[in-house]
């Protein structure tokens, strides 16, 4: 009798055991869970919520809320992709200037063919398309020049003699929009083109560059929508076999535990006609008969329990190992989206011409730069720099040798800096500086030598030199300062610079 109440006991510490393996397997899967939610947040607009919303009932720890959740990120993934390919803003515009029902109808159709999968659509596609939104806008454009809008101003004539040319009508635009950083130079160039004496069509050119634009930014947006789908799908489907794999937990703890009530209750019951057998029993021999029938009995159901705990044991086993290989293969997809976004970002912070950070990064720096200066204080300079007379090279020589100015100024500049310092391309042909630990003196020692190795640089185009200089404007932070006051400082200096003969460096 003792030996099968120490083998209950065994088996009660071994399911004892069974159940905190499973219940720590559980609280890791829901960490799991909650680090790929903010790993994949900010991937898709559309799909943030949800994932914040999953994070919360993962950290919750309550399984219904996070099964609740997945069902409705589930949702969320097959009806992303259809409100992407909502042409609304299209047909608002084409019924906005007057095309017909019929041209709407066709270029809807091909809007759609060419979003759903822009990385394919062919070059004939895209002009179909092109020509079917331009036809659509003409048929209304008639009616439009009668208005002073800007679609009417740009295509036709409204009649008015105060009506201001086309190519102004689109310069006023391009200066109304905030830019992208990524399209700023682009844009730099676009009006400097719309600017040039003697080009009264430049307009059509630079509507049609923008057209390109838009479809590139359209084909890039779609790639990088499909592959944020393609990891969330996968995600989607790792969570439901994580949701399989704790739903199978919970119904062998269950089932482990009627097991152990049925045994246990089975073994008093053997007790009790064991005890009775004892009480009733006439003789030595019928009570050994009675034992030992009582015993087999005992037995096989410590045996059948035995067998179905490891039959369990080796199911959740074997679903552990098949899981744990999936989000291994889960964790790697989920390293390579991070690096793709970290890749992107990193190319999203350089400027593509020069190869230098832009203006983005370099609102992050000076942030971080001015924190660090506030708090532990020590000498930091902003410098300015700008291109002078870069309208009369664009002119002179075409743009190409204006780009081939900015990149070598770029090589040049950064070639004088020193480790610590910082330089990003702002915009346009101007740049900025920051020097850290350079006192006023010394910032102003490299900025003359930064403008001096530029105007000594040595640029030529069609086998002509062609004289390049910077002017800059310096500023160093002082208390009560912002990053924004030291660059309006270093700005008016850099101003200042260029009335009084260009090519020098001036303090502010």
């Amino acid at each position: 009798m003792t030996d099968w109440r120490e083998r209950y006991l065994q088996l009660a510490d071994q399911n004892e055991r069974a159940e905190q393996s499973h219940a720590d397997a559980e609280r890791e899967l829901i960490r799991l869970v909650t680090r790929l939610c903010v790993a994949t947040s900010g991937l898709d607009p559309v799909l943030d919520p949800h994932l914040n919303r999953l994070r919360q009932a993962a950290k919750g720890g309550k399984a219904e809320t996070l099964l609740r959740r997945a069902d409705e990120f589930a949702d969320s993934l097959v009806s992303a992709t259809e409100e992407r390919m909502r042409p609304g803003v299209i047909a608002m515009l084409l019924e906005r200037y007057g095309a017909a029902q019929r041209q709407v109808d066709e270029a809807l159709k091909l809007w759609a063919a060419v979003a759903a999968d822009p990385a394919a659509a062919s070059d004939a596609q895209l002009d179909r398309l092109a020509d079917a939104l331009r036809n659509s806008l003409a048929a209304g454009a008639e009616r439009e020049a009668s208005r002073p809008g800007l679609l009417g101003r740009l295509i036709g004539k409204s009649g008015h003699k105060d009506d201001l040319p086309p190519n102004r009508v689109l310069l006023d635009l391009l200066q109304a929009v905030e830019w992208p950083d990524s399209l700023v130079d682009q844009v730099s160039a676009f009006r400097t083109e719309l600017l040039e004496e003697g080009k009264e069509d430049a307009w059509v050119h630079v509507v049609r560059e923008i057209s390109d634009l838009a479809v590139r930014a359209m084909q890039q947006s779609q790639l990088d929508a499909q592959s944020a789908e393609s990891f969330l799908t996968a995600l989607n489907q790792r969570l439901e076999e994580l949701d399989r794999h704790m739903h199978d937990e919970a119904q062998r703890r269950v089932e482990s535990q009627a097991s152990g009530e049925r045994l246990g209750q089975s073994m008093d019951s053997a007790v009790g006609s064991l005890t009775e057998s004892v009480r009733s029993s006439v003789s030595l021999s019928e009570l050994q008969a009675n034992v030992i029938r009582t015993l087999d009995r005992m037995q096989t159901q410590v045996r059948e329990h035995l067998l179905d705990e490891n039959a369990r044991r080796e199911k959740a086993e074997d679903e552990a190992g098949v899981l744990r290989g999936r989000l291994r293969q889960l964790e790697q997809d989920t390293f390579d989206l991070r690096r793709q976004v970290a890749q992107t970002r990193r190319a999203a912070m350089r400027d593509p011409l020069t190869g230098l950070a832009n203006r983005r990064a370099y609102d992050e720096r000076v942030a971080q730069e001015f924190a660090r200066w506030k708090r532990f204080g020590g000498p930091l300079a902003l410098l300015v720099l700008d291109v002078d007379d870069f309208k009369q090279i664009n002119d002179q020589f075409g743009h190409k040798s204006g780009d081939k100015a900015l990149i070598m100024i770029a090589k040049i500049l950064e070639e004088r800096l020193r480790e610590t310092d910082f330089i990003a391309r702002f915009g346009g042909e101007e740049f900025v500086v920051l020097l850290i630990g350079a006192e006023r003196d010394d910032a102003l020692r490299l900025a003359d030598g930064m403008r001096q190795a530029v105007a000594e640089g040595g640029l030529h185009a069609s086998g002509k030199p062609v004289k390049v200089t910077v002017s800059v404007g310096m500023a160093s932070f002082a208390d009560a300062d912002t990053p924004e006051v030291v660059f309006e400082r270093a700005d008016g200096a850099l101003y200042q610079a260029k009335r009084t003969g260009k090519n020098r460096v001036t303090a502010g």
